[in-house]
């Protein structure tokens, strides 16, 4: 065989594995795998069903061992959750806000939203832009990686 047939065979089989081991998407998103693990990340979400947050008021999740804490864009929240990466299942437990009236009705709006699905995702996934979905009952949410901020002091 001629090194350009090995090399479209090689091909060939991590295509088929790649094809395998994912799911179908949301629009903008091509699952290609699932968080080896949450446990110190920050998001922001990019997404809720398709709908992007209002300006200034972008919901974010931060993962500590057990814990996601993060902002709704008004309110601050927090709770347990459980990840399991070999799955990808995701289980919040115990979510917490802040009871905060915002003035803006649209802010309010994402922000009920984005709780709403994030109480019900169970199931996390990764694409190749290494963006985050969840998934559940409730809808999809899509976050990219929050970057880190500059410590002052």
């Amino acid at each position: 065989m001629t090194r350009l047939g090995s090399l479209a065979v090689v091909m060939a089989v991590l295509m088929t594995l790649v094809a395998c081991s994912t799911e179908p998407g949301p629009s903008g998103s091509d699952p290609v795998g699932r968080p080896a693990a949450l446990m110190g990340t920050a998001w922001r979400v990019v997404s809720v069903d398709g709908r992007a947050p209002n300006p200034g008021a972008v919901p974010t999740a931060t993962f500590s061992a057990d814990r996601v804490t993060g902002s709704g864009g008004c309110n601050t929240y927090g709770g347990r959750y459980r990840y399991d990466p070999t799955t990808g299942h995701l289980e919040m437990q115990d979510l917490g806000m802040t009871l905060m009236a915002c003035v803006e009705a649209a802010r309010n709006d994402f922000e009920t939203m984005f709780f709403r699905t994030l109480g019900q995702v169970n199931l996390a996934t990764v694409d190749l832009a290494g963006r985050m979905t969840l998934r559940g009952p409730g809808g999809v949410i899509v976050l990219e990686v929050e970057p880190q901020r500059a410590v002052e002091g």
